[in-house]
């Protein structure tokens, strides 16, 4: 019999060993991505800037394009301040979920259930920041004419695609390939 390149365990616990800390890794992987996307979300949310972040430097940038005026954005800025308090606590709840889930996949013995539980909390929670964007959004709509909402539309439709095209050109994070 010709030897093989097949790895074959040395003992019955090797393999699984393997296994777990290769799972380990992917989950600490996708932790990492998601806390990244969690940062990004509530920078874009609500930011620590005092004008609220960048979501607010962008929304900015739209109402001028769209000919807001000085009323309309006032009225819009006051929408988003008075979200601004819920979407920062749901965002603490975001956080304190993304540390108990990172815990429990470093712990010593990994417990799936607790952490599909923390998972779904954490799920649940990001529904409801969700819920209050889409809430704020709808707010700021109303206050909007029928032809500004249209034009603010199609620039957040040009700002998507230029995302995209420079996601694609640059891989996640703008910073060419791993």
């Amino acid at each position: 019999m010709e030897p093989t390149n097949e790895l074959v365990p040395q003992s019955p616990h090797q393999a699984p060993r393997r296994r777990v800390s290769r799972r380990l890794v992917a989950g600490l992987a996708a932790l990492a991505i998601g806390g990244a996307l969690s940062l990004s979300v509530a920078y874009a949310r609500g930011g620590d800037g005092p004008e609220g972040g960048f979501m607010a430097f962008r929304m900015h940038k739209i109402l001028d394009r769209v000919g807001a005026s000085d009323a309309q954005k006032a009225q819009i800025k006051s929408i988003w301040e008075g979200l601004r308090p819920q979407l920062k606590t749901l965002h603490e709840q975001h956080a304190g979920l993304h540390a108990q889930i990172t815990g429990a996949m470093t712990a010593a013995t990994i417990d799936a259930s607790a952490i599909e539980k923390l998972r779904q909390q954490s799920v649940a929670v990001m529904d409801k920041v969700s819920s209050v964007v889409t809430q704020g959004f709808v707010e700021s709509a109303r206050v909007l004419t029928p032809e500004q909402r249209k034009q603010a539309a199609a620039e957040i439709a040009k700002a998507r695609e230029n995302r995209r095209a420079h996601f694609e050109e640059h891989g996640p994070g703008g910073m060419g390939e791993f």
